[in-house]
C-alpha cells in the first residue's frame, strides 16, 4: 500500500471538501428553483428537506469546515503557482470564485450571525424582503446574487467535470459520464438558469406582496419581515458585515496579487536551478517550481492534457542527469506511473520539483494531433485481464459471389443480430464488426472467472442460435452459413482509442491477437469452437473427458493448450 504524503493529502482534502460544497450548492440552487412556484414552497422545501441535512451538527461542521479549508487551499494553490500561462477553464476556475466571494462572504457571515450566534432564522422571505428594503442597492444586490450563483456553480462544474473524467480512466462505472456527456453539458447550463429564474421570480413576488400590503396601508411590511426573522440584538452585527467585506476583501486580494507577483519575480531574477532541455535550451527556476512550470516559463512546448494535476502521464519526461540528485516521486506521481507501467527514470513534469540542476527530455511530441482529443480518458489506458471472443463466417466470399447484394446484407444483419443479442445477454459488449467477423469483450465483472464463464456461455448459445438461423436461411435462400469461434483471456490494454468522432473503448495486446488466431484455427480443425485451456479452467468447465491440444501460435514461443468442439453447443459447464 502506498503511504500518503502531504501533497497527496492536500489533493485529497481539496477533492473531498470540493465534493461536499458542490453537493450543498446543488441542493441550494435546487431549492432556489422552487421560487418559480412560490416563496412559500421554497421555504417549505428549505425547512422540511434542506435544513434537515445541513442544519444538524454534522452537516454544519462538514459545510463550514469544507468552505474554510477549500478556500484556504484554493488561495494557497494560487500563491504557489510559478506561471500563469493557463488554459481558459483554469482561469475561469480561479477568477469566478474570487469574484463570487465578494457576495458569498457577506451571505455566509450574515447567515451565521442570524442563525448560529443569535436565535434567528434565514428564509427566502427574509432575503427577498432585505433586498427590497434597500431600494438604492436593489439592482446591485440582485446582480451580485445572480453572478454569485453563476460563478460558484461553474467553478464547481469545471472541478467535477475534470474529476469524473479522471476517475473514468480508472473505473468503468464512471464511463457513463463520458457516454452521456452532451446531456450533462445541457444540464450544466439549464440547472443554474432555473435557479436564477427562481430567484428573480421570488423577488418579483415579494414586490407584488409589498404593493398589496401598501394598498392595505401596511407601510412597514418589509421591516416587519426583517424583525420577524432577525433578533434585535443581531442588527448591529449584521450591519457591520458589508462594510467590513467591502473594505478588507479588496486588501486581501491585493496581498494575494503581491505574493503572486513576488513569486513570479523571484523566478525571473533570482532563479538559480537550471533545467536543461534538448536543443541546448535552459530555464532557470527557484525551489518549489515544477518542470512543467519551467517549460511554460521558458516557452517550451510541453504536453499536459490534465493541466498539470497528475491525472495523466502526457507530461512525462526522462531524467538524463544524475538521478540521485532528484527528489523521490510523491504519491500522486507513483500512482500515475504505476498505472501507466512506465520505466524507472520516467517522471511526471507536473509533479517533479527539482532542488538541483537537472537535465530532462519531454517524451511526448507537443505538436501531436493527439492534443486535439477532447477527453483525458482518450489519452490513458490501463492493463486489465480481459476475455476476448472472436467469431467469423466460413466461406463467406463464396456466399457473396452467389447471392444478390441485398440478400448478403440481409443475411449479415440476421447473423449480427443473433450473435449480438447473445453476447449482450451474457454481459459481453460488441467491440467491433470486421467484415463478416465480430470481436466481443467480456470485462463487466471484476472476476475473470465470471467473465470467462459468460464468454463460454455465449459461444454455446451462439451455436444454438446459428442452427436456428441456418434453418431460416436455408428455407429462404437455399444456403447455409458456417462459422468459427475463438476465445482467449489475458492481460490487455484497455482504453479509448480512435480519432475525432470515431473514438470508442477497446482493447489491444498480444492476447487479443491470440484470441483471433484461435478463431482461425477452427478452420484448420474443422470445428465451431476453439477455447484456450486457460479460459476453460477459469470458466470451471468440465474438461475431464476432453483431450487438450497443443498448438503453435505465431509470435508466441511456448505452445498453447486448447480445447476444440465440433459444435459450440457441446460445451459443458
Amino acid at each position: 500500500m502506498i503511504k500518503e504524503d502531504l501533497s497527496s493529502l492536500i489533493t485529497r482534502l481539496r477533492i473531498i471538501t470540493g465534493l461536499i460544497l458542490f453537493v450543498y450548492v446543488f441542493m441550494h440552487l435546487l431549492n432556489h428553483s422552487f421560487n418559480l412556484i412560490s416563496i412559500e414552497s421554497a421555504d417549505f422545501v428549505r425547512k422540511e428537506f434542506f435544513s434537515i441535512i445541513w442544519q444538524n451538527p454534522i452537516g454544519i461542521f462538514a459545510l463550514y469546515f469544507s468552505l474554510i479549508v477549500h478556500m484556504f487551499l484554493g488561495f494557497y494553490a494560487i500563491i504557489i503557482k510559478k506561471t500563469f500561462k493557463l488554459k481558459m477553464k483554469d482561469w475561469i476556475q480561479i477568477i469566478f470564485p474570487v469574484l463570487a466571494l465578494i457576495m458569498l462572504l457577506q451571505h455566509v457571515a450574515v447567515s451565521f450571525i442570524i442563525t448560529k450566534i443569535f436565535p434567528g432564522e434565514e428564509t427566502y422571505e427574509l432575503i427577498f424582503a432585505a433586498i427590497h428594503a434597500a431600494p438604492d442597492e436593489y439592482l446591485s444586490n440582485t446582480l451580485l446574487f445572480t453572478f454569485m450563483t453563476i460563478f460558484i456553480w461553474f467553478h464547481g462544474v469545471i472541478g467535477i467535470d475534470s474529476y469524473v473524467k479522471h476517475k473514468s480512466s480508472q473505473n468503468k462505472k464512471f464511463l457513463i459520464y463520458l457516454r452521456f456527456l452532451p446531456i450533462f453539458k445541457i444540464f450544466y447550463w439549464i440547472f443554474p438558469t432555473f435557479s436564477v429564474l427562481g430567484f428573480l421570480v421570488g423577488l418579483k413576488e415579494m414586490s407584488f406582496i409589498t404593493q398589496i400590503k401598501a394598498l392595505e396601508n401596511i407601510d412597514k411590511f418589509l421591516f416587519s419581515v426583517l424583525n420577524k426573522y432577525i433578533p434585535q440584538d443581531a442588527f448591529p452585527f449584521v450591519f457591520q458585515v458589508k462594510p467590513l467585506v467591502m473594505n478588507y476583501y479588496p486588501i486581501f486580494i491585493l496581498i494575494i496579487l503581491i505574493l503572486i507577483l513576488w513569486s513570479v519575480f523571484k523566478i525571473k531574477f533570482f532563479g538559480k536551478i537550471e533545467v536543461k532541455y534538448p536543443g541546448d535550451k535552459s530555464v532557470f527556476i527557484t525551489n518549489g517550481t515544477t518542470i512543467l512550470e519551467a517549460s511554460k516559463i521558458g516557452n517550451i512546448s510541453h504536453q499536459a492534457i490534465c493541466g498539470g494535476r497528475g491525472r495523466c502521464t502526457t507530461c512525462r519526461i526522462k531524467v538524463v542527469s544524475d538521478k540521485n540528485d532528484v527528489s523521490k516521486p510523491n504519491v500522486n506521481e507513483i500512482k500515475a506511473i504505476e498505472r501507466a507501467g512506465l520505466d524507472d527514470g520516467i517522471r511526471l513534469a507536473c509533479q517533479l520539483r527539482p532542488t538541483n540542476n537537472i537535465s530532462v527530455i519531454p517524451l511526448l511530441n507537443p505538436n501531436s494531433t493527439v492534443q486535439n482529443l477532447k477527453n483525458l480518458f482518450n489519452l490513458t489506458g490501463k492493463e486489465q485481464e480481459t476475455v476476448i471472443l472472436f467469431i467469423d463466417l466460413r466461406d463467406f466470399t463464396k456466399l457473396s459471389e452467389t447471392s444478390l447484394p441485398y440478400d448478403v446484407v440481409y443475411i449479415l444483419n440476421k447473423y449480427y443480430a443473433a450473435c449480438g443479442e447473445v453476447i449482450e445477454k451474457n454481459n459481453g459488449r460488441l467491440d467491433k464488426f470486421i467484415g463478416d467477423g465480430i470481436m466481443a469483450i467480456f470485462d463487466k465483472s471484476n472476476s475473470i472467472n465470471i467473465n470467462s464463464k459468460n464468454a463460454v456461455l455465449s459461444a454455446n448459445e451462439i451455436s444454438l442460435k446459428m442452427k436456428e438461423l441456418n434453418k431460416e436461411i436455408d428455407s429462404e435462400f437455399s444456403k447455409k452459413i458456417k462459422f468459427g469461434i475463438g476465445i482467449h483471456a489475458g492481460n490487455t490494454i484497455v482504453g479509448m482509442m480512435g480519432y475525432g468522432n470515431n473514438v470508442s473503448e477497446t482493447v489491444v495486446g498480444d492476447n487479443v491477437n491470440i484470441a483471433s488466431r484461435l478463431e482461425s484455427l477452427s478452420k484448420k480443425f474443422e470445428c465451431e469452437l476453439v477455447i484456450s485451456k486457460y479460459v476453460a479452467n477459469k470458466a470451471n468447465m468440465n474438461t475431464i473427458e476432453l483431450q487438450p491440444k497443443k498448438v503453435k501460435i505465431r509470435g508466441r514461443k511456448d505452445r498453447l493448450e486448447i480445447f476444440t468442439f465440433n459444435k459450440g453447443s457441446e460445451v459443458i459447464l
